[in-house]
């Protein structure tokens, strides 16, 4: 069961990306996190004492999610080869369908904080090191990782995004890349 402290956290994270999500990272202050979660100021600064600390807050908030999800989907695919692989697909199609923008925005704001950069840098290597491992090609797991990374990039940088069925179809022929026996 979570303490008080940790459902308060919950809430001031939940908040912040929700505002990230609505208004952009420029629109995330102090003071509006406080004001949309109906909390004190004070109370905000007593788990996040300054935005830095929040934004790091919420980087390390969705690289658990992403960790947890990542293992939730292999811990359910009954084929071992690949696992990771298609855990990775899955948990991108969910992100991509549900809150890109805000994924998008926590890295961008991480080009402000060199450590944050190196957190999340690390905490991506960890799951590009299960796909290496996953007992298909490295070849096809960076080719699968590489255009994973680009459906982000594309829509992040506005950059000829696909819609939402080419996403899907992208999604499904790399899902079918980590079932192929030459794999």
């Amino acid at each position: 069961m979570d303490s008080k402290a940790d459902v308060k956290r919950r809430l001031i994270i939940d908040t912040a990306k929700q505002i990230i999500h609505e208004s952009g990272i420029t629109s995330l202050t102090l003071d509006a996190v406080a004001k949309q979660a109906n909390i004190s100021k004070g109370g905000l600064l007593y788990h996040y004492s300054s935005k830095e600390a929040l934004i790091k807050g919420i980087a390390l908030s969705i690289f658990e999610d992403l960790d947890t999800a990542l293992t939730e989907y292999a811990k359910k695919d009954p084929v071992e080869t690949g696992k990771w692989t298609r855990a990775m697909i899955e948990v991108t199609k969910d992100d991509l369908y549900n809150r890109a923008e805000l994924n998008v925005a926590v890295r961008a704001s991480s080009l402000l904080y060199k450590d944050l950069a190196d957190g999340i840098s690390n905490s991506y290597q960890r799951a590009l090191t299960k796909l290496e491992n996953d007992g298909i090609s490295p070849v096809t797991a960076s080719v699968i990782r590489l255009a994973l990374d680009g459906l982000y990039y594309s829509q992040m940088l506005h950059v000829a995004p696909l819609d939402k069925k080419m996403q899907t179809a992208v999604l499904d022929q790399l899902t079918l890349m980590t079932r192929k026996e030459d794999v």
